[in-house]
C-alpha cells in the first residue's frame, strides 16, 4: 500500500503535464515518476536492503530523543541546504563556459574531499561519540535554562543575604586559597618529574 501510494502521488502531476503543452512539465513529471520507481527497485526487492531505511529512521529517532533540536537541523540540511547545493553545482555546469565549468569541477573535488574527511573523522576519530556528546550537552543546557526561575535578580539578592549571614564568602575564599596551593604543589611536582625524565633521557642518549 505504501509503495503504491508512493507511485500514485506522481500520477496527478503526470496527468497535469499531459494536458499542458509544455515539454518541461512533462519532463519533470516523468523524472518524479522514475525517481520513485527507482527507489522502490533499490530498497524493496532485496530483503536486507529493506532494513537500511528502517535503521536510518531508528537512528533519527534516537538522535531526536537525545536532542530535541535535531529535527530542525535535519530538515534544514536535507530539504534546504543539500538541494540548493546540488542545484548550484548543476547550474555551474550548464552555463557552457570554461570558467563556470572549472569552478564546478573545483567545487565537486572539494566536496568529495570534505565528505571523505568527514567519514574518516566519524569512524576513526570518534566523531560519532563527539556529536552524541555535543547533542546531550545541548539538551542538558536547554533543560537547565528552562528550569531556571524567572526572577534571577531576586534570587541573586536572596543568595547574597544568605551568604552574608552564614559567612559563606569567607569559606569560599578559604577553599579557593587551598585549591590554589594544591595546584601550585601539583605544578611543582610536575616540573620536577619533567626534569627527572629529561635527566634520564640525557643519560640514555650519552
Amino acid at each position: 500500500m505504501t509503495l503504491g501510494a508512493n507511485i500514485g502521488t506522481t500520477v496527478t502531476a503526470l496527468m497535469a503535464s499531459m494536458v499542458s503543452d509544455s515539454i518541461d512539465s512533462l519532463q519533470v513529471a516523468l523524472a518524479h515518476l522514475m525517481f520513485n520507481i527507482t527507489g522502490i527497485i533499490i530498497w524493496y526487492p532485496v530483503p536486507f536492503m529493506r532494513n537500511v531505511p528502517l535503521e536510518g529512521a531508528r537512528m533519527l529517532g534516537r538522535a531526536t530523543r537525545v536532542w530535541r533540536g535535531f529535527p530542525f537541523l535535519y530538515i534544514a540540511m536535507v530539504f534546504f541546504l543539500i538541494p540548493f547545493y546540488f542545484l548550484g553545482v548543476s547550474a555551474l555546469f550548464t552555463q557552457h563556459t570554461k570558467g563556470w565549468t572549472m569552478l564546478g569541477v573545483l567545487v565537486v573535488i572539494v566536496s568529495v574531499v570534505a565528505i571523505g574527511w568527514t567519514a574518516y573523522w566519524c569512524y576513526w576519530k570518534k566523531g560519532k561519540e563527539k556529536c552524541a556528546t555535543c547533542m546531550v550537552e545541548r539538551q542538558r543546557n536547554s533543560e537547565a535554562v528552562k528550569a531556571l526561575p524567572d526572577d534571577m535578580v531576586a534570587l541573586k539578592r536572596q543568595m547574597k543575604i544568605v551568604m552574608d549571614l552564614t559567612g559563606a564568602e569567607d569559606i569560599e575564599a578559604d577553599v579557593q586559597e587551598e585549591e590554589d596551593i594544591e595546584n601550585s604543589l601539583n605544578a611543582m611536582k610536575k616540573d620536577s618529574a619533567e626534569d627527572e625524565s629529561n635527566d634520564i633521557m640525557d643519560e640514555i642518549q650519552t
